[in-house]
């Protein structure tokens, strides 16, 4: 696996662009306190910076595990299964054949094959 290379720096401001953000769109207070102290962090320490990039990196990492498995659970329950459900009910074709209703799986075919047919097989 590839080692991801960051930028601590960008990484401080995004996250201080975040919470200014939070900040104009909620008016909490507190989220422009915590916009200033850590973009002065950014400025004045590097070494602390370093700390808010692998802290940042670890929580998008949990993040990356955790967040595509609900998004897809959820979008399977929601929407895919009852959409099948209803399928099932008001259908009354098996498209697949999976009832089993002959003694044979295979079917006569009645096209007939010329050569275009066999030149372009896609």
């Amino acid at each position: 696996m590839k080692k991801i290379k960051t930028n601590p720096i960008k990484t401080v401001l995004t996250i201080s662009m975040g919470f200014i953000i939070v900040y104009l769109i909620t008016k909490w207070n507190w989220a422009i306190f915590v916009s200033l102290l850590i973009g002065l962090i950014g400025i004045f320490s590097n070494y602390l910076s370093k700390k808010i990039d692998f802290i940042w990196m670890k929580i998008a990492w949990l993040l990356g595990l955790i967040v595509p498995n609900i998004l897809l659970t959820a979008i399977f329950f929601l929407f895919l299964f009852p959409i099948a459900v209803l399928a099932r009910l008001f259908s009354n074709k098996d498209p697949l054949n999976l009832k089993n209703r002959s003694n044979s799986i295979f079917r006569n075919s009645s096209k007939q094959f010329d050569k275009a047919s066999f030149e372009k097989t896609w």
